[in-house]
């Protein structure tokens, strides 16, 4: 935001009778400023949550559920009306939908894969007793 209010004159802002004009622009800006923190946090959030796959598949999910949900509520509702041919509309997308909600529910109930085993350590070399000076 710019340092003064937009429309008033340089002159006219550093008049005296001007300070509450000045303190409301103040809590204006700081307003704006907090505002735009908050947006860049749940921004960042957001993202941060979607880069791992399971809650990016669990989001997928959720997707397909409410697709699956409402085109099957529409075909139900046409196929109860008595539409004719017309009940054929909504299976198009109805298909896609819930073949992608099986899809990701099978991703989501997969365990997740175990991170690679670590090698195990390299065995410490044998130390041979030294020669009995005896013998």
């Amino acid at each position: 935001m710019p340092e003064s209010m937009p429309g008033v004159s340089l002159e006219e802002w550093e008049r005296p009778e001007n300070e509450q004009l000045r303190e409301n622009w103040e809590l204006l800006q700081a307003h704006e400023y907090a505002h735009r923190a908050a947006l860049e946090e749940a921004r960042h959030h957001v993202r941060a949550e979607l880069a791992r796959p399971r809650e990016r598949n669990l989001s997928r999910l959720g997707v397909g559920v409410t697709a699956s949900f409402a085109f099957g509520a529409i075909t139900v509702i046409l196929s109860t009306r008595g539409l004719g041919w017309w009940i054929l509309l909504p299976v198009g997308p109805l298909l896609p939908a819930v073949a992608l909600t099986l899809r990701y529910t099978w991703t989501v109930l997969r365990p997740e894969p175990d991170p690679e085993p670590m090698p195990p350590p390299d065995p410490a070399p044998r130390r041979t007793p030294p020669p009995d000076p005896r013998a």
